[in-house]
């Protein structure tokens, strides 16, 4: 049994001409922190949405949890059960109430009943600090407890691995730390997490390793405290110092 949840080998993808990712070897370990950062179209949130299959890889190979994804004789709905998934705009149903949008993927997928999601539900809006929020519609929360919400949702279906792609960067300023705490509980308690932000704070706090992305290609990782104080490739060392006040 080996301790990777992620490995990934030579992936490319390419959207016509367009070579987003070219030739990516990333792995994750059980219970890492993975934070990417990098420039906007350097591939961060195509990277992640392979990692579930929302991309089809254009070729390269892609391990989750002993499973290969990236084959096409996977069953991609049975392997997406164990990987939670936390998007920019939160995607939530806005005819549902919040409990509803947290119990209808383990309902549907007959992984608990309706009793048992509907207490689920209350224990991780518990996790998430909304418990006040149970039978509101989305409509009536703010950005920051729609993510919240979201996470709540994701965690519904007790995945092995949280993928977050740029999940504050859609958020009033004054609600990006209320999403931020809630993954930096999930951190602590030992959540395998890939996270795609422009949040370097966040990177340096809870980040087990940093991976610094340019160009569809993985330029540089490590520590953070390696990453961030001591960069060793110009092209890191020019994007932090564009997004860290020095």
């Amino acid at each position: 049994m080996t301790d990777l949840k992620v490995d990934v080998k030579n992936l490319v993808k390419n959207f016509g001409d367009n070579h987003v990712l070219k030739g990516i070897n990333f792995e994750v370990a059980n219970n890492e922190v993975v934070v990417l950062i990098g420039p906007s179209g350097s591939g961060k949130s195509t990277l992640l949405r392979c990692l579930n299959r929302l991309e089809d890889p254009t070729s390269g190979k892609i391990v989750i949890d002993g499973k290969d994804i990236s084959d096409s004789k996977t069953n991609i709905d049975q392997a997406r059960e164990n990987i939670g998934m936390v998007f920019q705009h939160f995607n939530l149903f806005n005819n549902l109430t919040v409990e509803q949008n947290i119990a209808l993927a383990p309902t549907e997928l007959g992984k608990a009943s309706k009793e048992e999601a509907a207490d689920q539900a209350k224990k991780l809006l518990e996790t998430v600090g909304l418990v006040d929020k149970y039978d509101a519609m989305p409509r009536s929360l703010s950005g920051g407890q729609k993510q919240r919400v979201a996470i709540a949702r994701a965690l519904a279906m007790k995945p092995d691995i949280m993928l977050f792609d740029e999940p504050t960067s859609a958020l009033d300023p004054e609600m990006v730390g209320d999403v931020l705490a809630v993954m930096k509980k999930l951190a602590k308690e030992g959540m395998t997490m890939v996270v795609v932000t422009h949040e370097m704070g966040f990177a340096k706090e809870v980040a087990d390793r940093v991976v610094f992305m340019a160009d569809g290609k993985v330029v540089e990782e490590g520590k953070p405290t390696d990453v961030f104080e001591h960069p060793q490739n110009d092209r890191t060392k020019a994007f932090l110092e564009k997004v860290i006040n020095v």
